[in-house]
């Protein structure tokens, strides 16, 4: 048997030991005291375990808007591009994991060689060779193990990215409907509106016509007027409604043209809502844009340990095995192979600074990604205090907004009886009129504000995102 020279067992013994040059993740300050927080949210809207919140659209707008959102999942082009770009960074991953093992190839040759003779002619020869050439990079100081695990981290980031732009999309997507939804009921409204100014514009026309002392041609003109003013109101809401389903279309990657033929436009709303809120926490380990942070960071840690053992001599084990003969009968003839065990030693002298300005560089990547972390998770948690409070204000505003309707309601309808009674004039009534119409207005502006702030709830709290990749985890396989 072969025995390995001293240079090789040291080799083997290194390559055995191993070491690795990535620092030692250092969790940023503000990310840990939000972990370590045992408070609840200023709001005192809390649960006990983690939220459930699949299909969370379901609570605005039902199985209409559950629809669409399957039709998002399955045709839009954005998720297509983002399941394309988590593609590209597997394979990334797999080439990087493909550089650290050793490399081996078959080779063939077949040489025709010229030799001139003595007698001023030529003669022709054939030589053949076949082999396997193996090549192994010890990867001593883990430089390549590091960019290996940088690369399994970014593609874990990448699959994760494709669900926080899924959640995204589905809010986006949300928001368009819930828009398209409003418009619709405003719609209705300014109809309706309409409706009941024509209804006081004819009352007024026919008791002026009729010589009635309750009503005056100025009467009639501040009728028509109200009227006009009203329908002047529901072209620009059509075109409107009309712009906001051919932009659900485009989203959905769809001929235009489609959602308005199905849009019904019904919340679902449920009252009392209860958020589904928990700690701190358990927020940062429920969001994907966290967990991405998180290991982007851990992956430029990476990155400074590949750059580190650049300053380090490399190490490689080469082994070939050949074979050469005149015929292709010779060629496998064990007498005739030819064996080889090369083992090479670089080491870095002079490279212009440009190995430690690489470090450098990579460090200070990493110190900023730390804070991009630190910043996100920080984010989440505002995101989640300034909806919850959004939320708590809409749902004290909604019960005044229905008792100052009710009152509208009723003011109209005195109005309009002891107009017909010509017993208040034409001002009083219309009057009550356009505040019926502010105090619906009122009511559906907030529902849609509150459908919205709904939304970016359940988006600050990570969406349907089960967590599958907890953010916590990539920390402890990295320091191992």
């Amino acid at each position: 048997m072969q025995k390995f020279g001293p240079f090789a067992g040291l080799v083997l013994s290194a390559v055995a030991s191993g070491c690795s040059l990535t620092p030692k993740p250092e969790m940023p300050g503000l990310v840990g005291e939000i972990r370590s927080s045992e408070s609840f949210y200023q709001s005192g809207s809390t649960i006990s375990g983690s939220p459930d919140m699949q299909a969370w659209w379901l609570d605005v707008g039902g199985a209409e808007l559950d629809e669409l959102v399957s039709v998002l999942r399955r045709d839009s082009l954005t998720l297509r591009e983002a399941r394309l770009q988590a593609d590209q960074a597997r394979e990334a991953a797999r080439i990087a994991r493909g550089q650290r093992l050793p490399s081996a190839a078959a080779i063939g040759e077949i040489a025709s060689n010229r030799t001139p003779g003595l007698a001023g002619d030529f003669s022709w020869s054939e030589a053949y060779t076949a082999g396997l050439l193996v090549d192994f990079n010890t990867d001593v100081f883990g430089g390549r193990r590091a960019a290996e695990r940088s690369a399994e981290l970014n593609a874990i980031a990448s699959e994760l990215a494709v669900q926080a732009s899924e959640q995204r999309e589905i809010a986006i997507l949300a928001r368009g409907w819930v828009s398209a939804a409003t418009l619709q009921r405003r719609l209705d409204l300014a109809r309706r509106t309409a409706d009941s100014f024509r209804a006081t514009y004819e009352l007024t026309e026919q008791r002026y016509e009729a010589g009635s002392a309750s009503a005056s041609a100025s009467d009639v003109q501040i009728a028509l007027q109200n009227l006009e003013s009203a329908l002047v109101e529901i072209p620009q809401i059509e075109a409107d409604l009309s712009r906001q389903w051919l932009a659900i279309d485009e989203q959905l990657g769809r001929v235009p043209g489609e959602t308005e033929k199905t849009f019904t436009g019904v919340f679902a709303l449920s009252e009392p809502f209860e958020a589904p809120v928990g700690r701190p926490a358990a927020l940062l380990s429920g969001r994907p844009d966290v967990a991405i942070a998180e290991l982007r960071y851990l992956a430029a840690l990476e990155d400074v340990g590949a750059a580190r053992a650049l300053l380090y001599p490399a190490i490689s084990l080469g082994a070939s095995l050949t074979f050469r003969g005149d015929t292709p009968d010779e060629v496998f003839d064990w007498d005739r192979h030819v064996a080889s065990l090369a083992n090479s030693l670089t080491v870095p002298i002079f490279q212009g600074g440009r190995l430690k300005a690489q470090i450098r560089l990579e460090e200070a990547q990493a110190e900023e990604l730390a804070s991009a972390f630190a910043r996100t998770a920080l984010g989440a948690v505002v995101d989640v205090e300034i909806a919850l409070a959004e939320l708590a204000g809409l749902q004290e505003q909604k019960v005044r907004l229905e008792a100052a309707l009710e009152t509208a309601k009723l003011s109209n309808e005195l109005a309009q009886g002891r107009y017909r009674q010509g017993l208040i004039s034409i001002l009083a009534v219309l009057e009550t009129q356009r505040s019926l119409n502010a105090a619906e207005q009122n009511i559906i502006l907030t529902d849609q504000a509150t459908a919205n702030a709904r939304i970016d709830l359940f988006l600050s709290l990570g969406g349907d995102w089960t967590g599958a990749v907890s953010a916590s985890e990539p920390v402890n396989n990295s320091v191992s």
